[in-house]
C-alpha cells in the first residue's frame, strides 16, 4: 500500500474541487491517490474529517450557498447547478447541511445587504489599510502555484506567517530546486466563505508562483493553476492577521454598494513583501474576480 500522507490528497482535492459538478466514483477518485478503493475511503476520512461523498455534498451546498448570496439567479436555477434534480431535494439537502432552507438563507443575506448604512455619498467608509486610489480592475492571465493546504479558521493562518508549518514547507521547497523566495510571487488562496463553511473545515491554499517544470516531489505539496479573467484588485497595507476582517468589509460592505458583480469563484491574494519586516508594512494585493 502507498505511503498514507497528506500530499497523497491533493491530487484528489484538485480534481474534485475543478469538476464539482460531476459525479464521482469511489474507485476514480481512489485512482488519484494510488490507494486502492477501501484503503483510500479510510485515508480520506482520517485526513479529512468526514467520508469523501459528504465532503462533496458540502463543498456542492456551500457553492449553492454563496452563489445565493451573491447573485439573483432563480433558486432551481442554482439547485440543478449543484446537481439536484428538484428544488425540494436541494432545499432537504440545503436545510441538512445549514439549517435552513436556501429561501431563508436568501432572504437572511438580502437583510444583511438592505441593513448596510450607506451615506450620502454612496460610499463606504474605508477601513485603515485601503486607500480607494489603489483600487483597481485587472484582466489577468492564469498562473501556476506549488501550495500547501490549511485547514481551519482564516485567523490561524492569515497568510505566509515566517514560522508557520506551511512556509517552512514551501522554503524546503524551494531549496529542493535551489531558489530564493524573493524570486517568486507569493500566493494565498481563500476557498470558502466563514459565515457560510464550518470554522474547522475552512480551506486556506498557500502557495509560491512556479514555473511549468518544477514538480514538488518529497515535500507535502499541491499543484494548481490560479484561473485568469477580470478581478478586482485592491491593495491592503497592514498586518496579516487584519485580513479576514478587510475580507468581511471588502464583501459585506464596500462590494454590495457600490454594486459590483462578483463571480462564484475564489478570491486571492498576493504578498508584495512576505519576508522580514514588520507586521504593519506587510503589503497584500487582494484579486476579487468579477463578471464581465
Amino acid at each position: 500500500m502507498a505511503k498514507q500522507t497528506r500530499d497523497k490528497l491533493y491530487p484528489v482535492w484538485e480534481y474534485i474541487e475543478s469538476n464539482l459538478e460531476e459525479r464521482f466514483g469511489l474507485n476514480q477518485l481512489a485512482f488519484f491517490s494510488n490507494f486502492s478503493p477501501w484503503h483510500f475511503h479510510r485515508f480520506f476520512k482520517k485526513y479529512q474529517g468526514e467520508n469523501i461523498q459528504s465532503y462533496i455534498k458540502r463543498l456542492r451546498i456551500e457553492k449553492a450557498a454563496y452563489e445565493l448570496k451573491i447573485s439573483d439567479f432563480p433558486i432551481l436555477e442554482i439547485a440543478m447547478e449543484a446537481g439536484y434534480e428538484s428544488n425540494e431535494a436541494f432545499t432537504r439537502a440545503f436545510k441538512r447541511y445549514l439549517g435552513k432552507t436556501p429561501s431563508q438563507f436568501k432572504a437572511d443575506s438580502k437583510k444583511i445587504k438592505t441593513n448596510i448604512h450607506i451615506t450620502k455619498s454612496s460610499s463606504p467608509t474605508l477601513i485603515k489599510g485601503l486607500n480607494e486610489k489603489e483600487f483597481r480592475l485587472k484582466e489577468i492571465s492564469e498562473f501556476r502555484i506549488a501550495y500547501v493546504r490549511h485547514i481551519g479558521p482564516y485567523s490561524h493562518l492569515p497568510g505566509p506567517i515566517p514560522d508557520s508549518v506551511e512556509v517552512k514547507t514551501l522554503i524546503q521547497f524551494l531549496n529542493s530546486i535551489q531558489s530564493q523566495p524573493k524570486d517568486h510571487k507569493w500566493v494565498g488562496i481563500s476557498l470558502d466563505d466563514p459565515s457560510i463553511s464550518p470554522e474547522n473545515k475552512i480551506r486556506f491554499d498557500l502557495g509560491i508562483t512556479i514555473g511549468a517544470n518544477h514538480f514538488p516531489t518529497k515535500q507535502e505539496l499541491g499543484i494548481q493553476t490560479v484561473s485568469g479573467g477580470k478581478y478586482m484588485q485592491i491593495r491592503y497595507r497592514g498586518g496579516y492577521k487584519n485580513l479576514p476582517s478587510i475580507y468581511e468589509f471588502l464583501l459585506q460592505e464596500y462590494i454590495p454598494i457600490r454594486k459590483i458583480r462578483i463571480k462564484n469563484s475564489p478570491p486571492f491574494e498576493i504578498y508584495l513583501n512576505p519576508m522580514g519586516g514588520k507586521s504593519e508594512e506587510k503589503i497584500t494585493d487582494i484579486y476579487i474576480p468579477i463578471k464581465s
